[in-house]
């Protein structure tokens, strides 16, 4: 198993290759696909870790950097279990199978944090109301004063909630490559019963450009 990582800056267009060089043609398998959506799923949880670790050892206390951290972390890994056009999600309760129950019961807990409070604003962590002070509200004559409206915000940031981030994000790691090494050598079965003219039908591959213009639209397999 060959894992090549090749970072590009957005608007960057593919060259011509040096002299001498072997053009590489893109596998069209199930089995590659799979491998490579396992291999962006295990980015982003590797990803999900550096995070935390820096929560954990250098943003101790509620700072304006340790909720973008967390509220980064939370999104990275849960990332991976949404629905994607692009990308096949991975499936909460295959990835924890091997868990306790109380870790996927934090799974379903973190979730809901991500969905209903750090993503959209639906659940009692975030409250308003519009309150109005009113003095001797039960006497004759009652007083009342300016209306102002008052936010309650609870944070979502605690040294629970990261831990058991770090545990779902060490558990879903080892699923992934798990089932990468599976990937793997499927492709390779592939590779070795596939005609020559199937593997280069295609051309050789070249991948898509990203830019503004391509933005709002989803990448080609």
């Amino acid at each position: 198993m060959s894992i090549n990582m090749q970072r590009v800056e957005s608007g960057q267009t593919s060259g011509t290759l040096p002299e001498g060089q072997v053009h590489m043609y893109a596998v069209n398998h199930e089995s590659a696909r799979r491998w490579v959506d396992l291999n962006l799923h295990l980015s982003d949880f590797e990803v999900t870790l550096v995070w935390l670790e820096l929560l954990t050892h250098k943003h101790t206390q509620p700072t304006p950097e340790a909720d973008a951290l967390w509220t980064a972390a939370l999104t990275m890994f849960f990332k991976c279990f949404k629905h994607s056009a692009s990308r096949r999600k991975l499936d909460a309760a295959v990835v924890l199978a091997n868990e306790p129950e109380e870790g996927r019961a934090q799974f379903s807990v973190l979730q809901a944090l991500r969905d209903k409070t750090v993503v959209h604003d639906e659940n009692a962590y975030t409250q308003g109301a519009v309150l109005v002070p009113i003095a001797n509200p039960d006497g004759p004559v009652a007083r009342v004063g300016s209306p102002v409206v008052t936010l309650f915000k609870a944070s979502s940031l605690d040294d629970w909630h990261i831990s058991n981030l770090r545990l779902l994000t060490l558990a879903s790691i080892t699923y992934v490559k798990s089932a990468m090494a599976e990937a793997s050598a499927e492709v390779e079965a592939y590779i070795r019963s596939a005609s020559r003219a199937d593997l280069v039908a295609a051309g050789p591959y070249l991948f898509t450009s990203p830019s503004v213009d391509n933005v709002s639209q989803r990448r080609g397999n």
